[in-house]
């Protein structure tokens, strides 16, 4: 298998993964060890679901990302639908996130992985106005109960909610120019549809995108 390595500033190879964690702040090096001591005594099943939500988590958890919504097929990697689930909790205890389906079909998962705090200053900086008059969503929300609204609407009409972007971490001057309520151009795409100024969307997914390559890289020289 080929191996992925991350390197330092002076662009020196590094393949030693306890290496690699000079690249973590000391909060993150700490969850590191722990969660790797979890995972040494674990199934091979189960260390495989949580290294790949660790990778594709990496954004919340190292770029400051509000929240991720983690699609995992059902009977992956030879896990039924509730043990998967069990493994997505004990892999949010580790690393402090919250949790919660949000829709469930014959094929897969949709996981919101996700921290409060961060959600929750999300709702609090995006316009009321849009929030309760256009999108008709009750006052005085937190991350809890806007991922459970988001979820029955989910549910109800079974297509995701693009306002699920706000919890996702995309700028909000895109959620509203993709749902058509601000009137800004299309300028571009990044993973996700660009309005008005490009240039703090690129930045925004660059820093995502990074975080979840270190984490890949991590895990491959593991």
């Amino acid at each position: 298998m080929k191996r992925h390595f991350v390197y330092n500033r002076n662009n020196r190879q590094i393949n030693n993964p306890k290496t690699m964690t000079n690249f973590f702040s000391k909060t993150d090096q700490v969850k590191l060890e722990k969660w790797e001591r979890k995972l040494s005594h674990a199934l091979e099943a189960r260390t495989l679901l949580e290294k790949w939500i660790f990778v594709h988590a990496a954004g919340v958890l190292f770029a400051k990302k509000p929240g991720e919504l983690i699609i995992m097929k059902k009977d992956m990697f030879g896990l039924n639908s509730p043990k998967c689930q069990k493994i997505t909790e004990s892999f949010c205890r580790s690393w402090n996130l919250e949790h919660l389906l949000l829709y469930e079909n014959g094929h897969s998962l949709k996981i919101m992985l996700y921290r409060a705090d961060a959600v929750d200053h999300r709702i609090a900086t995006a316009s009321k106005k849009i929030m309760h008059c256009v999108l008709k969503y009750p006052f005085n929300l937190d991350s809890s109960a806007f991922l459970e609204e988001v979820a029955i609407r989910w549910n109800t009409s079974g297509s995701i909610p693009h306002e699920i972007g706000i919890a996702l971490g995309y700028p909000l001057k895109d959620v509203w120019g993709f749902m058509g309520i601000s009137a800004d151009s299309c300028s571009g795409s990044c993973g996700w549809k660009i309005f008005g100024d490009p240039e703090p969307s690129m930045k925004r997914k660059h820093r995502y995108e990074k975080a979840r390559e270190l984490a890949s890289q991590y895990i491959h020289a593991a």
